[in-house]
């Protein structure tokens, strides 16, 4: 998975199912980076990270979708990166390497 694929010794990966889930782990955890798709299960990824943002303003989020985000991510503020399915690996670790600085 994405998430054993990415943890370091210095980052720890929370997965979650859905939007439900991603609104638990925001509440109840200290959060540094954000990544979701804007389809979910129960809901609207955007949605999620719309909430997220007023939170903490400054959380970088990426966004994924099969679809161009450009203006999605725009519409979301700075700290939003889009990333366009299908991406490499590398893609989304030179990404999340970039954003945890």
């Amino acid at each position: 998975s994405f998430a054993e694929l990415l943890a370091t010794a210095e980052r720890r990966i929370v997965c979650v199912a859905d939007g439900a889930g991603a609104r638990e782990a925001l509440r109840e955890q200290n959060v540094n980076l954000l990544m979701t798709d804007i389809n979910l299960p129960d809901g609207s990824g955007l949605d999620v990270a719309r909430e997220a943002l007023r939170q903490n303003p400054r959380l970088p989020v990426i966004v994924c979708s099969g679809h161009d985000l450009k203006d999605v991510a725009r519409s979301l503020g700075p700290t939003a990166h889009p990333l366009r399915k299908p991406f490499e690996l590398d893609e989304l670790e030179a990404l999340v390497e970039r954003l945890a600085r």
